[in-house]
C-alpha cells in the first residue's frame, strides 16, 4: 500500500495532471454555484473532451469537477438562499441568516474550511479501508433501505420550527407527489389524471429548483425597500482561527462519519447526508434553539457532509462496480470509456489508475480552497454590490437553462413553474417547504425497496425486524424520534418559563 500511495504522490508531481485537476475543480464550481447546473451535467459534458487524454489525466479533470461542484453550491446557498446543488440545501437553514448578518465571509469560510476536512477524511476513508466498506456496504439489502428511508424521516422535526404537524404534511406532499409517474417494478403509470407529461414522474431537481430558487426570487422581489441582497454590500473578512475551527471538531468529525457511511450507500447520496447531519448537529447541540438563527455549526454540519460522500461513494465503485451516486455512475461510464472496468480487478490490474484518483481528490479539495479564498473572494465582493434588478433575472434565466438542460424536456419547465408557484405560497403561509423535499427524496427510495423486500421475502415483514442491521436502524429511528419529542418539550416549557 504505501509503494502504491506513493506512486499516488508520483502524479502529484506532474504539472499536466494539476493543472487539469485545477481545472475540472474551477468549471464544478462555476456548475456548483450555478441553480440548477450540477457537477452531474458537468461532467456528462467535459467527457467526451476526456476520451483522447490519458485515462489518469482524463479522471483527475472529471475527478475535480465532482468535487467544485459538491463544494460549489454553498456559495449560492449562502449568499442567496439558493442552492446551488440538492446537496447544499441545509446549508441554507444557517448559511443564509448568518450572512444576512454581515458575516457572509464568516460563513462562507466555515463551509470551505467544513467541506476541506470532510473531503480529505472520506479520502483517508476510501486509501484506507475501502475493500473493508466494501464489503460491509454489501451486508445493505432492500430492508436495510427501507428503514434508512423511514430513518431519514425522522429529520422532519429538525427541519421545522413552528409545527411539528405541518412538518408531517409537507413530507407526506413529498412522498405522495414522488409516487406520481411510472411504477418502480411494474412500469405501468399511476396518479397522472391522462397527463402524458407526468409518465416519467415529477423531476426533483426541477422541484427543488422551484421550491427553493424561484420562490426565493419572488421573495426578494416582494422586498421593494432594498436594492441590494445585502444592503450593506461589504464582504466581512473570511479569516477564522485555528481555535474557532477546533472549537467545532466533534461537529466535523461527526457530520464527516455521516457523508462517508452515507456515500458508500448506493443510491443514497449527498442530498440525505446533508439533512441528516444537520439534523445530528442540532440534536447534540448544547444550544440546538440557536439552529436556523445563523450559527457556524449549522454550516459547517451539512458541508462537511456532502463533501465527505464523495470519498464514500467511490468505494462501492471502484471495489464492486456499483455507484455510489449519480455522480460515480457517470464517472464509472469515464472509467468504462478509457477501457477500465470497476471491480475488484481494477485494484489488481490497473492499480495506478486508482491511486492517480485518490491523487486527484487530494489536489482538487486543496486547490478549491486555493480558487476560494485566492480567486472567487473577488468575485462574491462584487456580486454583492450588483442590484437587484439585475443580479435576480439573470439567476431566474440560469436556473431556467439549468433546468431544461437536465433532461432537455419542457415537461421539466412546467414542473419548475408549478412548484415555484407552490414554494412561494409556502413561503407567504408559513407551510415549511424542506420536509416535501425529503419527502420527494425519499420517496422512490423506499418504495423500491419496501416492495422488492417484500418480494423477495414472499410477502413477510419479519426480514425487516430480524436482520442484525436493520435491527440497528430500527433503534437509531426509535432514539431520534424519543430526542425529537423530548427537545420538542423542552422547548415548549422553556418558552412558557419565558413568558411567565
Amino acid at each position: 500500500m504505501l509503494e502504491n500511495l506513493l506512486s499516488g504522490l508520483h502524479f502529484i508531481a506532474q504539472p499536466d495532471f494539476v493543472i487539469l485537476t485545477s481545472l475540472g475543480t474551477l468549471l464544478g464550481l462555476i456548475f456548483g454555484a450555478i441553480p440548477g447546473l450540477t457537477s452531474t451535467l458537468a461532467i456528462v459534458l467535459i467527457m467526451p473532451v476526456t476520451f483522447g487524454m490519458d485515462p489518469t489525466l482524463g479522471l483527475a479533470m472529471l475527478t475535480g469537477i465532482y468535487i467544485g461542484g459538491v463544494s460549489g453550491g454553498q456559495i449560492s446557498a449562502i449568499l442567496l438562499n439558493m442552492p446551488g446543488t440538492p446537496a447544499s440545501i441545509a446549508t441554507c437553514f444557517d448559511g443564509y441568516p448568518m450572512a444576512k448578518k454581515g458575516l457572509a465571509g464568516k460563513a462562507l469560510s466555515y463551509g470551505i474550511v467544513a467541506s476541506f476536512v470532510g473531503g480529505m477524511l472520506s479520502l483517508l476513508a476510501l486509501v484506507i479501508i475501502a475493500p473493508v466498506l466494501g464489503r460491509i456496504s454489501l451486508k445493505f439489502q432492500t430492508y436495510e433501505y427501507f428503514l434508512l428511508g423511514v430513518f431519514g424521516l425522522t429529520i422532519i422535526s429538525s427541519l421545522t420550527s413552528k409545527s411539528l404537524l405541518q412538518g408531517i404534511a409537507s413530507a407526506s406532499l413529498g412522498l405522495m407527489l414522488a409516487a406520481v409517474g411510472a411504477d418502480p417494478l411494474s412500469g405501468v403509470t399511476r396518479y397522472t389524471f391522462g397527463i402524458a407529461a407526468l409518465d416519467g414522474g415529477i423531476g426533483m431537481l426541477p422541484a427543488m429548483i422551484g421550491l427553493f430558487v424561484i420562490s426565493e426570487i419572488f421573495a426578494q422581489i416582494g422586498e421593494t425597500d432594498s436594492e441590494y441582497v445585502f444592503e450593506s454590500g461589504a464582504m466581512d473578512s473570511m479569516k477564522i482561527s485555528f481555535k474557532e475551527v477546533l472549537a467545532h471538531w466533534k461537529n466535523l468529525l461527526r457530520s464527516s462519519l455521516i457523508g462517508i457511511v452515507i456515500g458508500i450507500l448506493p443510491g443514497a447520496g449527498g442530498t440525505i447526508a446533508n439533512l441528516l447531519a444537520y439534523d445530528q448537529a442540532k440534536k447534540y447541540s448544547k444550544h440546538p434553539e440557536k439552529f436556523g438563527t445563523g450559527i457556524p455549526d449549522g454550516i459547517i454540519a451539512p458541508e462537511s457532509a456532502n463533501n465527505a460522500v464523495t470519498g464514500g461513494a467511490f468505494v462501492p465503485m471502484l471495489t464492486l462496480g456499483i455507484p455510489g451516486n449519480s455522480v460515480t455512475a457517470i464517472l464509472m461510464a469515464g472509467l468504462l470509456l478509457h477501457g477500465l472496468t470497476p471491480g475488484p480487478g481494477l485494484f489488481r490490474d490497473n492499480i495506478g489508475v486508482v491511486y492517480s484518483i485518490f491523487a486527484s481528490l487530494f489536489v482538487s479539495n486543496i486547490v478549491m480552497v486555493i480558487l476560494f479564498y485566492a480567486f472567487l473572494i473577488r468575485f462574491f465582493k462584487w456580486a454583492l454590490r450588483v442590484p437587484k434588478k439585475i443580479l435576480l433575472p439573470v439567476v431566474v434565466l440560469m436556473a431556467v437553462a439549468g433546468t431544461y438542460n437536465i433532461r432537455y424536456s419542457f415537461n421539466d419547465l412546467w414542473v419548475l413553474a408549478i412548484f415555484s408557484g407552490m414554494g412561494f405560497v409556502f413561503r407567504r403561509t408559513g407551510f415549511p417547504i424542506s420536509p416535501m423535499i425529503l419527502g420527494l427524496i425519499l420517496g422512490p427510495i423506499m418504495e423500491s425497496a419496501l416492495r422488492t423486500g417484500m418480494m423477495r421475502s414472499g410477502g413477510s415483514i419479519m426480514p425487516f425486524f430480524t436482520r442484525p442491521w436493520s435491527l440497528g436502524l430500527i433503534a437509531l429511528t426509535v432514539i431520534s424520534i424519543c430526542f425529537s419529542g423530548v427537545y420538542k418539550r423542552f422547548e415548549e416549557r422553556k418558552k412558557k418559563a419565558l413568558i411567565s
